[in-house]
């Protein structure tokens, strides 16, 4: 499945701070990935951090390895900067339109997602990004298997990013889920009118409930359903 990666805005300091930060001689996990992965050398970027070698979660000697390969294509998506764009996520405005609508052809009732992922190493979080038009809606569904030893509870919400204070907006009807598989009400999306949600960018956050908190998951989501 082809994915891309939508940037809407990266600052000039922070573009500054990636390209001096990279330093060989700092400790194993001394700072997050630059874009596409970089990381300086003898480090590799797992999860979106640079370290000298995989995490035991990512470790070919772990039965679950299987689920690392399809995630590891999409990181580093640890920040709205770098998020990966859903399936036809992408807004027509953005693209040439002869290009969508071949690849997207029909946005009503539309289902898709990704499989294999994974909440690794410790602290990862990872975004995924949709564009809404008005009068849209889309509903996410984070699927994986609950266990609290070791810790494998996962959170997931949606909001929009406000990329001027680099925090959440407070101005979005929705909010973070409450159950195992992270779906329902909380993970409902829409820009109908009295909503106050506008059209635009929003984005799906999958993390571990705690620090130590390590699963792999599914996220999938329908858009403009006609049961939502």
């Amino acid at each position: 499945m082809i994915t891309a990666k939508h940037i809407p805005l990266v600052a000039l300091s922070t573009s500054l701070l990636l390209s001096c930060a990279y330093n060989p001689a700092l400790p194993d996990a001394p700072f997050r990935c630059g874009a596409g992965g970089k990381c300086p050398d003898d480090y590799t970027c797992y999860g979106g951090t640079c370290l000298k070698a995989a995490p035991a979660c990512m470790s070919p000697n772990n039965p679950e390895f299987l689920g690392w390969p399809n995630d590891s294509d999409m990181e580093p998506n640890d920040h709205p900067d770098l998020a990966v764009v859903l399936p036809c996520g992408d807004d027509g405005v953005f693209t040439d339109p002869v290009d969508y609508a071949a690849r997207c052809p029909n946005r009503q009732n539309y289902t898709n997602g990704f499989m294999n992922l994974l909440t690794c190493p410790n602290g990862d979080r990872d975004f995924y990004a949709i564009y809404l038009l008005p009068e849209e809606t889309v509903a996410f569904r984070v699927l994986y298997e609950y266990n609290s030893v070791p810790p494998r509870d996962i959170d997931a919400r949606v909001w929009r990013w406000d990329f001027a204070t680099n925090d959440w907006r407070d101005d979005v009807a929705v909010g973070l889920s409450t159950n195992d598989n992270e779906e329902g009400p909380g993970m409902v999306v829409s820009t109908a009118s009295g909503t106050n949600n506008p059209q635009g960018w929003y984005y799906l956050e999958v993390f571990g409930k705690t620090y130590q908190d390590l699963n792999y998951y599914t996220v999938t989501f329908t858009l403009n359903a006609s049961n939502i």
